[in-house]
């Protein structure tokens, strides 16, 4: 399954429905439990960039096997809403102690799960795919905001080349969704509609709430202070890397290439770019081809992640001059059974920082470069935030690699014929470098995004070329070097023609 833009869908044409939800006034009422500390950070900037907001949402599109039936698919989204109550909750404007000591901009408040309406509005007309793609695109990036509820909208389109199924699309605020939900949402969005639509069991578990989540995060939060083990090794992690060519700021940023000279990079970030950040996404492997990888791993006495990462590290050491390689990794705090699928941001952060060391191959780099891995992992469950408070260190991460295996989650099976497919909006300018990397039954897909600017988004493209060859020499060798291979080292002049 892709992780793409809503524009790099292949959409429909048909017939448009918007799903809202609505609730009365009188029925929302405060709430004791804190925000998490992704969620205050998150509304906060929203506050602070005011009318400007806008393209700020994650999601998911699959299709139903099914005709849509308005009423069965409007008990469906009542039904969701009322099993996560982070779907039922809002921020409201406050400034009382936080219980971390700082005060906090934000509260919350709730709804009930009876309390819960689904507006419907749907068009009497076809619509073409492009229209199709600006009503949705529009709809999601004017409406979602952390600030306004709902914080979660669906739209379905009928297609006017069948009758027996539709395309259901749903759009959120990161504060109520991360990249788990989005994958969950298909199987339990599916089972939902066919239980309403066919009177059938649905068959699903329940789970806890994020909002329960976020106070304990929040009181876990504060009590980290200066001497706490997590700080210092954040501290040790972001310590002056001034001798690094390619790595030189504390919070990594992706690889220099060796002959950048910082004046060139400096014009590339104050020069006029595009209002969005390029993206991407592309199949590095086929599933035969990530099977062989998978094996070559297993072979030199590690897994697959290990091995994406060796890859990463040999294309920095190809294409920058220096295998060392600093970045962020997201990771699941879905750590008791209770959060297993519940809907919410549940992401810590994990730094990395790869060290081949001597090694002159994959097979020699690898064994390495997954006691690396490991290194910080512990760190994901401790939430970054109050340390970066705490050391002054509020950049934001600028690289940011993900890997993870998502082959055995329920209904992956059925993602392809569903043509699921998990959504990020477009991400407005900024200098980050994010990689998202999934194995799942049909390969392995890589989706990235990144500055726009022509020298930034050249050199991105020419490190993920060079990071393919590597998995590929792996794929059919065995092994390969941190040298260029033939292959490389002519695709990579090639690019540069």
């Amino acid at each position: 399954m892709e992780y793409t833009e809503l524009a790099d869908y292949p959409l429909p044409a048909g017939i448009v429905t918007e799903w809202t939800p609505t609730a009365d006034a009188a029925d929302w009422t405060d709430d004791h439990r804190k925000l998490s500390y992704a969620h205050l950070e998150h509304a906060a900037r929203a506050r602070d960039v005011g009318d400007d907001w806008y393209s700020h949402w994650i999601g998911t599109a699959f299709t139903v096997d099914h005709p849509l039936d308005a009423d069965a698919m409007s008990r469906t989204l009542v039904r969701w809403y009322a099993r996560h109550e982070a779907f039922r909750s809002t921020v409201t404007h406050l400034d009382l102690p936080g219980l971390d000591g700082t005060a906090d901009d934000f509260g919350r408040r709730i709804i009930g799960a009876d309390a819960v309406r689904i507006d419907a509005v749907r068009d009497a007309s076809v619509s073409s795919s492009s229209a199709v793609y600006q009503r949705i695109n529009e709809f999601f990036n004017t409406r979602i905001t952390p600030l306004q509820w709902p914080h979660c909208l669906a739209v379905t389109v009928e297609p006017d080349t069948r009758d027996h199924s539709f395309l259901l699309v749903f759009g959120a605020d990161h504060t109520v969704m991360d990249a788990y939900t989005q994958v969950f949402a298909i199987k339990e969005l599916t089972r939902l509609y066919e239980a309403e639509l066919l009177g059938r069991d649905d068959s699903l578990a329940t789970f806890g709430s994020y909002l329960d989540f976020s106070h304990a995060e929040r009181a876990a939060g504060a009590q980290l202070d200066s001497d706490a083990e997590a700080v210092s090794r954040w501290v040790d992690f972001l310590c002056s890397h001034s001798e690094s060519r390619t790595q030189p700021d504390p919070m990594p940023a992706f690889p220099r290439p060796q002959d950048t000279r910082p004046d060139d990079l400096e014009s590339t970030i104050q020069g006029e770019d595009p209002a969005f950040q390029a993206s991407l996404s592309t199949w590095v492997l086929d599933a035969d081809q990530t099977e062989r990888f998978h094996r070559a791993c297993k072979a030199h006495g590690s897994n697959m992640q290990a091995g994406v990462y060796t890859a990463l590290s040999i294309a920095a050491d190809r294409l920058a001059g220096a295998g060392d390689l600093r970045f962020v990794s997201p990771v699941h705090t879905r750590t008791e059974l209770q959060w297993g699928e519940a809907a919410g941001w549940f992401v810590g952060l994990v730094p990395v920082h790869l060290r081949p060391g001597a090694a002159s191959t994959f097979g020699t780099a690898i064994g390495p470069i997954a006691q690396c891995a490991k290194e910080y992992k512990d760190l994901g469950t401790v939430p970054f935030h109050p340390i970066a408070h705490l050391i002054g260190h509020r950049t934001p991460p600028q690289f940011v690699v993900s890997y993870i295996d998502l082959r055995g989650a329920e209904g992956a099976d059925q993602w392809n014929a569903q043509n699921a497919r998990v959504l990020r909006s477009a991400s407005p300018a900024a200098d980050e470098v994010y990689f998202w990397i999934n194995r799942i039954p049909t390969g392995t897909n890589l989706s990235a995004r990144f500055p726009a600017g022509r020298s930034d988004a050249d050199y991105v493209h020419r490190f993920l070329r060079v990071f393919t060859d590597v998995l590929l020499e792996v794929v059919r060798d065995g092994d390969t070097t941190f040298a260029p291979s033939d292959l490389a080292t002519a695709q990579a002049e090639s690019s540069t023609r």
